[in-house]
C-alpha cells in the first residue's frame, strides 16, 4: 500500500510517521518551503496526543520533544479574568492528565525531521483524479504521484475536503484574530497568575484575550542537553496573546497590515483595559504578530458528506475550529493514529482501503465534533458577556459552565 499525504501539519506528519512505522510506504507533500515557514504559535497536547506520539515516534525523537516543551507545571490550571486582569475563576487541571506545551514551529521541526526524503516541501498539491489504479495526486509543476489512497490533511481551506465535499467544510466564525508574541527579558511585568497557567479574559465589546507565558526551559520534562541523538529546539522565555473580536470590531484594511500596524489595531481593541496587558501587547515582535480570520465546521452536521473511498481527510481539512480550545493539534493527532490504524489493518488484507476510510470516518465523527464545540464555546461567551453586567454573570455563569463541561468530558471518556 502507498499512501498519499497533502499536508506537512501536525495531523499529517503523524500520520505519516504511523504509517512508517507499520512499514507502510508513505509521501507527505506541502506548499510551504520548509517545516519552519509556518504560522501559530504554541500548541497544546494532552495525554492522549502524547500517547500517540509516544507509540509511533522513534525514542529519541520523543524525547527531544519532551525536552522542547514546557511540562505540567507550567498548565496547573485554566484562568478566566475580567479586562482588568482580575480572576473570575480558576479550572484546575483534571488530576491525572498530562499536558505538554510546545511551539508549532519546533513540534513541526521535530515531526518533519524524522521522515526524511518522505516529505516534500515547495509542492503545491492542485487536485487529484481517481481510477482502478488507485488515486492520482496533480501539483502545480505539473509532476504527478500515484497512490492508493490519499489523505488532505491541508487544513482549512483543504482543496482535498472541498473537491470531496464539492463546497468548503468550514465557514467563518464571525471572529478574528490578532495574535503576537512579546519576548520577556526580565524587566516586563507578567501578571502573576500566568504562573499557574493560561488566562482568558472576557471585554466590553465581544473582545477577549488569550494570555500566557511560555518558558520552556524554566520546566521541561527532559533535559535538552540529554538530547544529543536528536537535538531539541528550546525557544526563549515569552508571552503569547492573542486578541479574539467580532468581525465588524476591526478597522477597514487589518488583514493586510504589517506587524507593528497589527499591534497598534490590537492596542487599541484593548483601550480601558488592563494597562499590564497593553504594556506586553504594545511590547510585542513586530515579526510574530498576525491576523487570523477563525473557521469552524458545523458540528451538528455530516463532517465527511462523501462516499468512503480511497480519499480522505483530517484535522482542520475536515473539523476546523478556532484555536480558542486548544482542540485542534491534539484531534488532528487523534485522527492520524485512528486513520492509521485501519489503513494497516487494510494493508494486512483484514479489510479494504474503502472500508479503512469508513470506520475511520465513522469513529472521528463523534469525538470531532465535540472538539468543535467545545473550542467554539469561549466565542459564544466571549458574545454573551459583552454588555455591562457581563462580568456580574461571568461570576456566577461560568464556574458552572466549567464544572459542567468537566462532567461532559468526563462522560465523553476515551
Amino acid at each position: 500500500m502507498r499512501v498519499l499525504v497533502i499536508g506537512a501539519g501536525i495531523g499529517g506528519l503523524t500520520l505519516a510517521h504511523a504509517l512508517r512505522h507499520a512499514g507502510i510506504d508513505v509521501a507527505v507533500y506541502d506548499r510551504d518551503p520548509a517545516a519552519e515557514a509556518t504560522g501559530g504559535y504554541r500548541l497544546r497536547l494532552d495525554d492522549r496526543a502524547c500517547d500517540v506520539l509516544a507509540r509511533h515516534l522513534a525514542p529519541a525523537r520523543y524525547q527531544a520533544l519532551l525536552a522542547s516543551s514546557a511540562g505540567p507545571r507550567s498548565y496547573r490550571r485554566f484562568n478566566v479574568t475580567d479586562h482588568r486582569l482580575r480572576l473570575l475563576f480558576a479550572e484546575p487541571r483534571e488530576r491525572g492528565s498530562d499536558n505538554l506545551l510546545i511551539g508549532r514551529i519546533p513540534l513541526r521541526r521535530l515531526l518533519a525531521g524524522g521522515l526524511g526524503d518522505a516529505v516534500r516541501f515547495g509542492t503545491e498539491f492542485t487536485g487529484h483524479t481517481t481510477g482502478a489504479d488507485g488515486v492520482t495526486a496533480h501539483f502545480a509543476d505539473g509532476t504527478r504521484a500515484r497512490g492508493d489512497v490519499l489523505v488532505g490533511a491541508d487544513g482549512v481551506g483543504s482543496r482535498v475536503a472541498a473537491a470531496l465535499a464539492s463546497r468548503p467544510t468550514s465557514a467563518p466564525a464571525g471572529v478574528c484574530g490578532v495574535a503576537g508574541r512579546t519576548p520577556l527579558t526580565g524587566t516586563e511585568e507578567v501578571p502573576a497568575l500566568l504562573e499557574t497557567g493560561p488566562a482568558l479574559a472576557f471585554g466590553p465589546g465581544g473582545v477577549g484575550v488569550f494570555l500566557t507565558k511560555h518558558d520552556p526551559a524554566a520546566g521541561t520534562i527532559v533535559d535538552p542537553a540529554a538530547c544529543t541523538e536528536v537535538p531539541a529546539i528550546v525557544e526563549s522565555p515569552c508571552v503569547i496573546w492573542g486578541l479574539l473580536a467580532p468581525d465588524e470590531a476591526y478597522p477597514e484594511g487589518t488583514r493586510g497590515l504589517g506587524g507593528a500596524a497589527l499591534i497598534g489595531v490590537a492596542d487599541g481593541l484593548l483601550d480601558g483595559w488592563s494597562e499590564t496587558l497593553r504594556a506586553l501587547v504594545r511590547s510585542a515582535d513586530p515579526e510574530w504578530a498576525a491576523y487570523f480570520r477563525f473557521h469552524a465546521a458545523d458540528p451538528d452536521g455530516d463532517l465527511t458528506p462523501w462516499p468512503a473511498g480511497p480519499v480522505t481527510a483530517i484535522g482542520d481539512a475536515v473539523h476546523a475550529m478556532p484555536p480558542t480550545g486548544g482542540q485542534a493539534a491534539i484531534t488532528a493527532i487523534r485522527d492520524a493514529d485512528m486513520l492509521a490504524g485501519e489503513l494497516v489493518r487494510a494493508a494486512a488484507g483484514e479489510s479494504t482501503a474503502a472500508m479503512a476510510v469508513h470506520r475511520y470516518q465513522q469513529r472521528m465523527a463523534g469525538y470531532a465534533a465535540a472538539a468543535v464545540r467545545e473550542s467554539l464555546q469561549p466565542l459564544t461567551w466571549t458574545r454573551r458577556l459583552a454588555g455591562p453586567a457581563g462580568t456580574r454573570i461571568a461570576r456566577v455563569a461560568l464556574p458552572a459552565m466549567a464544572g459542567l463541561r468537566r462532567v461532559l468530558v468526563g462522560a465523553r471518556g476515551a
